[in-house]
């Protein structure tokens, strides 16, 4: 039997407060996962020892941890689970995890605020000892991916699990006067300065409205004097309370005046209790509650802010819709269910990837044994440190030849085969129309995915298996293997210099013999199924697309009965940095015609196929062959990400997405005939695909 992973939360802040609830919260959400023993530990200071007392009242394991205790502590640890309230706590804290031997996954709380260069130094040589980092809000995690992708070092992998919490679900309680509450310690951060400013102004049309402040810190002196200043009366200064969603029952409005934040959970607790929430318009904030929240201001504007407090007191009927849309938002994305989760498998995956030694064996499970499969096997079997141990197919003699050839499983369900086989990571090889639970399978469990395109023909489907890749952490990599090829290098480091104005792509070629092929519901069309290695390899080239205009047609052929996919396509395309972009694709002929991208610039024009490159700058065409194989070079790069090594892949599922909105644009503009419009990501290539090419 396989001892459970033990797993320390651990904060070293000298004033843990939220991300101390956090941490109570989450431990409680993972206690009694299979596979998991979870402890909590503090510093042993007044506010961490309450919490390990609190802990433990709970039933959970805690402690409270001398400053010289921390690596007994920590020690037996299979993974330590670092809290940071700010960017340099905690600094400590990583390094006595990893010298304890455990893997280490560290949580941002607030968002990226490190300006002075000798503590964004000191940040990386600490993130460096890391195993993967994690953001509490998509908002946040955008400032931290800049931050991380600018250090030395390979690329460290991120999460983004937003923060959740369990409701209490208390009555809501009529108040006899408008009761505004705020929780939040008094520091700069919450802007308590802001609200009595705010406040002052409300009085003028609500003389009755109250004000409760939950909590204490270092500015609360001030605060009381400002409010004494300003002579506000009915301002009641509560201090710590262990009783607030009963204080939330009680009020009208939850009001946050904050200058940033990551996530703050008062703000769930609010949405949870079905207490309307008055803030302002920042990060996590927005994230939780909505962009279409109807009471979010400019952070700084106490004049905002009192003229949304008086709007929302006004208005019951739009405080109850509104508190009815927060609990709703609450429900699908904000429960302690959820962090625990997706929390889990973060900590599977960790545990998975790290590396164990330099003889490591990278166990591989496949689902979908067709041909894209067999190119896999090809690359794969050649490789000392990998082995095929489980192969999942519908039709079962296929997974049993493939399987007998590695000395594998085989199954007809790839449920079976996840259950039964201990696996490092699973290659998922299907048609279009069959993804979706396999991959979603593959998250539940924490196990890495390389997936084939195109990644599904429901869009919908595609983003959220890009959202629960992103909470969860995972190693993905997609196969456009023509980012592989050395020819696509050389052309990018031209382009660099002169980029791209004017590209034409062709996918000239026969119809495919699978029947689920000639049928636009299980394949796509050849536009989503093949010529997306061609828009793939524009976006690689140029950046992301900002328009689609497409244009279709179809010729019925009596020896492809059922065929329904346009047989000849046509598409324009423009860039974000400026570059337009032809598309052709036909399935008519009975050969190969061509395939390859036309890229032309200053005084330069290039040809590239998937096994050559012809740049001519008017001496003549040389024509220079593509050496090596570029689908080993992908695979490589999957299975020592898989192994702990450095992250070199280029193409992984959110990027794969991007191509592949592009692909579903063509496909909806022919049929519609009208031009779609794409956001705007990228005007130039990611940093990832040049540290990738270097």
């Amino acid at each position: 039997m396989i001892a459970p992973a033990f797993v320390v939360l651990a904060t070293d802040s000298p004033d843990p407060s939220g991300v101390g609830r956090h941490m109570l919260t989450l431990a409680a959400a993972l206690a009694g996962r299979p596979g998991l023993s979870v402890r909590l530990a503090f510093p042993d200071h007044d506010a961490g020892a309450r919490l390990a007392a609190e802990a433990v009242a709970a039933g959970l394991a805690a402690v409270a941890v001398p400053e010289d205790g921390w690596l007994a502590a920590l020690a037996g640890a299979d993974l330590v689970h670092v809290h940071a309230g700010i960017g340099w706590e905690g600094h400590d804290l990583v390094t006595t995890a990893r010298a304890a031997g455990a893997a280490v996954v560290r949580t941002e709380h607030l968002p990226w605020l490190i300006t002075c260069p000798d503590q964004r130094e000191a940040y990386a040589g600490m993130v460096a000892q890391v195993d993967a980092v994690i953001t509490v809000s998509r908002a946040a995690a955008h400032g931290w991916r800049a931050a991380l992708a600018g250090m030395p070092g390979p690329r460290l992998p991120m999460a983004c699990i937003p923060n959740g919490i369990a409701a209490a679900d208390l009555p809501r309680l009529a108040s006899d006067a408008p009761t505004l509450l705020c929780v939040a310690r008094f520091t700069p951060q919450k802007n308590h300065r802001l609200l009595i400013s705010a406040l002052a102004r409300l009085r003028r049309t609500h003389p009755g409205a109250r004000l409760q402040l939950v909590g204490t810190g270092p500015g609360e002196a001030a605060i009381r004097a400002r409010v004494a200043r300003l002579g506000l009366g009915g301002v009641d200064f509560l201090g710590p309370r262990d009783d607030v969603p009963a204080l939330m029952a009680a009020a009208d409005l939850l009001v946050l005046p904050s200058d940033f934040e990551g996530l703050p959970l008062v703000v769930l607790e609010a949405m949870a209790a079905r207490l309307p929430v008055v803030a302002t318009r920042i990060g996590g904030v927005v994230e939780a509650l909505g962009p279409d929240h109807p009471w979010l201001v400019p952070p700084g504007d106490a004049r905002a802010l009192a003229a949304a407090l008086a709007a929302a007191l006004d208005d019951p009927a739009a405080r109850a819709a509104t508190a009815a849309t927060q609990r709703a938002r609450y429900d699908d994305f904000y429960t302690a269910t959820r962090m625990g989760e997706d929390t889990a498998r973060l900590y599977a995956a960790v545990l998975r990837g790290r590396p164990r030694n330099d003889n490591m064996t990278t166990r591989l499970g496949f689902i979908g044994a067709g041909g894209i499969a067999h190119r896999h096997f090809g690359v794969l079997e050649q490789m000392e440190d990998v082995r095929i141990v489980a192969v999942a197919d519908p039709d079962q003699s296929r997974a049993a030849e493939a399987a007998a050839r590695f000395g594998a499983q085989a199954f007809a369900d790839h449920a079976a085969m996840l259950d039964a086989v201990e696996l490092d990571a699973v290659y998922i090889c299907v048609p279009p129309f069959a993804h979706g639970d396999a991959e979603r399978a593959c998250i539940a469990r924490g196990l890495p995915f390389f997936v084939e395109k195109p990644l599904s023909l429901d869009l919908s489907l595609a983003e959220e298996i890009a959202a629960e890749v992103e909470r969860a952490g995972l190693i993905t990599a997609v196969g456009y293997h023509w980012r592989y090829l050395d020819t696509v290098d050389e052309a990018r480091a031209v382009l660099a210099q002169n980029p791209a104005q004017l590209m034409t792509g062709f996918w000239l070629d026969q119809t495919p013999p699978p029947e689920w092929w000639w049928r636009e519901d299980a394949s796509g069309g050849q536009v989503v199924e093949q010529a997306t290695h061609i828009i793939d390899l524009a976006r690689f080239l140029a950046g992301d697309v900002t328009e689609v205009f497409g244009l279709s047609s179809h010729r019925d052929r009596g020896d492809f009965p059922g065929l329904t996919v346009p047989t000849a396509t046509t598409a324009t395309l423009r860039f974000a940095g400026g570059a337009i972009a032809n598309l052709a694709a036909t399935c008519l002929l009975r050969w190969n015609h061509r395939v390859g991208l036309h890229v032309f610039a200053d005084a330069l024009a290039m040809e590239i196929t998937d096994h050559d490159i012809m740049i001519d700058v008017g001496r003549g065409r040389p024509v220079r062959h593509a050496e090596g194989d570029p689908v080993w070079r992908e695979d490589r790069d999957f299975i020592e990400a898989v192994q702990g090594r450095e992250n070199r892949i280029r193409c992984p599922y959110a990027e794969a997405l991007e191509t592949h909105r592009v692909a579903l644009a063509v496909s909806q503009s022919a049929g519609a005939g009208a031009l779609v419009k794409m956001e705007v990501l990228r005007s130039n290539p990611q940093p990832i695909f040049r540290q990738a090419s270097a």
